[in-house]
């Protein structure tokens, strides 16, 4: 593959016009099952998403406002059910009635659940019935979108290529302590400013009265720990370097807990934990509040201003990994539709809606404007107390996040035109020659099952820096060894191998 002509493809892709609303016909409309429908009697859709926490308490007011917009447009309404990731697999290993399903990389299982049969071969239908749908992507994200070749979900709009940010205090960093946070610093560059923190907070400084530990983490680890890898298979650690790329060793698949790119992060988490920058149960504790002086998350240009909303208080944020392209960030967020639908043809067309009329998706977002938002002077969404209160589902999941409306957030500097710079920030991006790879585990299922519970045994540990990996890493190495990780990596490496000379 030609990295550079990909970058270029995709960063114009991105730029693709989306259409304003649907030209199809609100007459009598096909339905899936070879029937048909009356203009009078609206389809309704069930599409289950992901559970931000509690049902919206205006979901039924939100909706009546969307059904005005996509029925006289195609004849559709929608009804949405918020299931957390279990309550959605039940839901669908049982049987249950529903049109679409939000589904990704960490939430119901996109790949597994695809080849189970569950969702929709999409591959051809989302060209010819919907094709302003299928040009508001470049062909990069939609092979990514594949499984066996086949599409199976439609992905979100939105950061495809994963940049990974630290999110400092503005308050205590730059009003206390003056410090200036860069656009872009390395990974180990943070250092300075943990040492700053936790010396403030000995000196008794107010302003860092909650950062005795400014790197506060759970058991789940430091977020974007493997950041550096194309990741192959998570439960076996097996992952391409991107500092490989464009070397001889640019296709060889690597155990990462024994790659210097990661245990150069590990030694130096453990550092940190010593020094007293982690909280010393962060290996055990599964909560630590909103708070902490210094975090991290993967994010994109301008998403200080959501992470500052969220958390309520302003932050400033600095890139150290990334624009890094792979199957698992294209598949970061996507929405399937039910193989059982009776209503795919309907279904597909209210995707194509959702991602090409902004006004329908600036309602699924933040809900009725002049109720629940607001546009400010800069054309930016401003959120009111009730639209905070009673509607704020997981916008990230409904469908293209760079056609709704920029959300303002206060003590942030917001750019109405943000989508546009981080689009063609995609220019630089670096890929491997894995976009549309699926490694098959069947002839190694038994030992990348062992592996995993190997691994747990030590990953909360070396993740938090709670565990010095001098001597953790080789004691886990000889464990893993042992289950046949070895053997889970040349197959891994014998697939990919035929997968990349299929390609050329």
């Amino acid at each position: 593959m030609k990295k550079k002509a990909l970058a270029l493809t995709l960063a114009c892709g991105l730029f693709a016009t989306a259409g304003c609303g649907s030209n199809n016909d609100s007459g009598t409309s096909a339905n899936s099952d070879g029937g048909s429908k009356s203009a009078n009697e609206p389809v309704e859709l069930i599409w289950i998403m992901g559970d931000p926490g509690k049902v919206p308490v205006d979901q039924a007011k939100v909706e009546e406002a969307l059904n005005k917009i996509s029925i006289p447009a195609i004849n559709v309404k929608v009804k949405t059910l918020y299931y957390d990731d279990a309550k959605t697999k039940l839901a669908l290993s049982s049987g249950e009635q529903f049109d679409m399903v939000f589904t990704c990389e960490w939430f119901n299982n996109y790949a597994v659940q695809a080849l189970a049969g569950y969702f929709a071969d999409i591959t051809d239908k989302v060209k010819t019935l919907t094709p302003a749908l299928y040009d508001t992507m470049p062909e990069v994200v939609w092979d990514g979108a594949k499984v066996n070749d086949k599409i199976y979900a439609i992905p979100v709009k939105k950061d495809y290529a994963a940049e990974i940010y630290w999110r400092f205090d503005k308050a205590l960093f730059v009003d206390d302590l003056k410090m200036t946070v860069n656009d872009k610093m390395d990974f180990f560059e943070i250092e300075p400013f943990l040492k700053a923190a936790k010396d403030a907070w000995k000196a008794g400084d107010s302003a860092a009265a909650n950062a005795e530990y400014p790197l506060k983490m759970t058991k789940a680890g430091f977020a974007g720990i493997a950041s550096s890898y194309d990741m192959i298979n998570n439960d076996a650690m097996l992952g391409i370097p991107y500092s490989a790329i464009g070397t001889a060793d640019e296709n060889k698949i690597v155990i990462t807990y024994e790659h210097p790119d990661l245990t150069n992060r590990l030694t130096a988490l453990h550092k940190w934990y010593e020094a007293g920058y982690i909280n010393k149960d962060a290996a055990t504790v599964d909560d630590v509040g909103k708070y902490s002086a210094i975090k991290n998350g993967q994010g994109f240009y301008g998403a200080d201003a959501i992470w500052s909303g969220g958390d309520g208080y302003t932050q400033l944020i600095s890139k150290y990994s990334g624009p890094y392209l792979s199957t698992a960030s294209i598949r970061g967020a996507m929405n399937a539709i039910s193989a059982n639908s009776k209503h795919i043809d309907e279904a597909l067309k209210l995707q194509e809606l959702i991602n090409t009329n902004q006004e329908y998706r600036d309602i699924l977002r933040y809900g009725i404007l002049g109720e629940h938002w607001n546009k400010n002077e800069e054309g930016l969404a401003v959120r009111t107390q009730l639209g905070r209160d009673n509607y704020a589902p997981w916008a990230f999941s409904q469908g293209s996040y760079s056609l709704s409306t920029v959300e303002a957030s206060e003590g942030v500097e917001v750019d109405p035109k943000m989508w546009e710079k981080i689009f063609d920030s995609y220019k630089d991006l670096k890929a491997t020659n894995s976009i549309g790879f699926a490694f098959d585990i069947t002839n190694v299922s038994a030992q990348v099952a062992a592996i995993k519970v190997i691994a747990d045994k030590y990953t909360s540990g070396l993740n938090t820096g709670t565990l010095d990996p001098a001597t953790t890493l080789p004691k886990m190495m000889e464990e893993l060894e042992a289950a046949g990780i070895r053997d889970v990596q040349a197959e891994a490496q014998k697939q990919y191998d035929a997968y990349v000379a299929s390609k050329k």
